[in-house]
């Protein structure tokens, strides 16, 4: 089935330029304040939240997979790379840390012992405090690993440890509600697909059908930013990684 015909405009929602956009989500996101970025693959969702992150102090990036895409963009970008939570430095040491936990196998005892490593993760996040949690695919851990109830705890529990989640997903159907009603920010991609248009009503925004409204209407790279705190939206369009 085709979507009809939207009544509004995504004109109605004003554009602002990246390099304006950018210093003023800086200026205005507070400790234990969550951003979601939700789209399919391909449209940049990744290039956008990493750039996000550069302007963050303290961040945890957690790697799942055992080629991940990230290490060298990471890399190149200060990130120090370990390989448990034994190995995590001080902030003042390096204050981005990027945490390689890959599945060793394709079997369950595998998967299980990756679980349990990302858990430490997760708790381990939420006792130090005052940090992002950066997750380039958080269905990977909610569907795959099986993590979504110490997700949606950490969702609630986080602002009062400082700690501020920034997860990324092309599969908004298959993630925690959480990941709509508790940030602050979500970023959105274009997007037609029914299912995941519904999941729109659990966002906690003053105008979830204008919003549901828009997303079709968005160019490849563009995005729309919904501030949840102020009620605001926006348009951007993030340029590539350099």
């Amino acid at each position: 089935m085709v979507l009809k015909k939207p009544e509004i405009s995504k004109e109605y929602v004003p554009e602002v330029a990246w390099e304006d956009f950018l210093p003023a989500l800086h200026r205005i996101w507070e400790p234990g304040q969550h951003l979601s970025g939700i789209g399919a693959t391909g449209g940049g969702k990744t290039t956008t939240l990493i750039q996000v992150e550069d302007g963050r102090r303290d961040v945890v990036a957690v790697l799942t997979k055992l080629r991940d895409p990230l290490f060298d963009e990471l890399k190149k970008r200060g990130y120090k790379q370990v390989r448990s939570a034994d190995e995590w430095p001080a902030k003042d040491w390096h204050p981005k840390v990027m945490i390689h936990i890959p599945s060793l196998g394709l079997d369950r005892a595998s998967t299980e012992s990756q679980a349990k490593g990302v858990q430490r993760i997760l708790h381990e996040v939420w006792r130090r405090g005052d940090y992002d949690l950066y997750i380039d695919e958080i269905a990977e851990l909610t569907d795959l690993l099986k993590l979504d109830v110490n997700l949606r705890v950490l969702y609630k529990e986080a602002r009062s440890s400082g700690v501020s989640i920034v997860a990324g997903t092309q599969r908004a159907s298959r993630v925690p509600l959480e990941m709509y009603s508790q940030p602050r920010f979500i970023l959105f991609w274009r997007s037609s697909n029914r299912e995941e248009l519904k999941r729109l009503a659990e966002m906690n925004a003053a105008d979830p059908e204008l919003v549901r409204s828009v997303i079709p209407q968005l160019d490849r790279y563009e995005i729309l930013v919904v501030d949840a705190l102020e009620g605001e939206l926006v348009r951007t369009r993030p340029p590539k990684l350099r």
